[in-house]
């Protein structure tokens, strides 16, 4: 009889089924540290068999379906955070994340999710596919969050306070309904 340490394999009936008492799985995302701690106490606690994924994992993989099409998977964004090369389902707005064979790719359907596998071949090849993606995600890390604001962010917050000082309402009445550009002397 084939067995794993959740499922058997009846001969007879070739029916994979659990075990009687198999162990609970609990995966994690993030590796504990001295400030990430899980403590069970308990007496009635099943066997437990945990799966720690930080700093293990190859290749990450995106089931997220948006029903809007607009919100961003924020699984992607968790395994960026940890240079993690993610295959995803395709909708509307992945491409603002998963950018397609630079730091993952993105798929339509399951014929293409198992096409991925190649993703694996000659693993782990240094001159492979997903190692070219994992360099590519450590390039895209070099820029912390700060740096980025202050190279991104705050240049429009500064244009927007220096264009709403410039700008004047045309219309007295509607303040909002057009503005006039004193320094083009046309409107804005």
């Amino acid at each position: 009889m084939e067995r794993s340490a959740f499922m058997e394999l009846d001969a007879g009936s070739r029916l994979v089924m659990h075990l009687r008492e198999w162990p609970a799985l609990l995966v994690s995302s993030t590796g504990w540290t001295e400030f990430e701690q899980l403590t069970l106490d308990g007496h009635n606690l099943p066997s437990l068999v945990c799966v720690i994924t930080a700093g293990s994992v190859d290749l990450g993989v995106c089931l997220h379906m948006s029903s809007s099409g607009l919100d961003l998977p924020m699984k992607v964004v968790d395994m960026f955070g940890c240079c993690l090369p993610v295959c995803a389902v395709n909708f509307k707005c992945l491409h603002e994340l998963v950018k397609h064979e630079e730091n993952g790719l993105v798929f339509e359907d399951s014929e293409e999710l198992a096409a991925l596998q190649m993703l694996f071949s000659n693993f782990p090849d240094p001159a492979g596919k997903l190692n070219q993606f994992w360099k590519n995600l450590r390039e895209s890390q070099q820029l912390r969050w700060d740096e980025s604001w202050v190279q991104t962010v705050l240049p429009l917050v500064m244009d927007i306070q220096l264009l709403g000082q410039r700008l004047k309402p045309r219309d007295p009445c509607c303040p909002s309904r057009s503005f006039f550009s004193e320094s083009q002397g046309k409107p804005f």
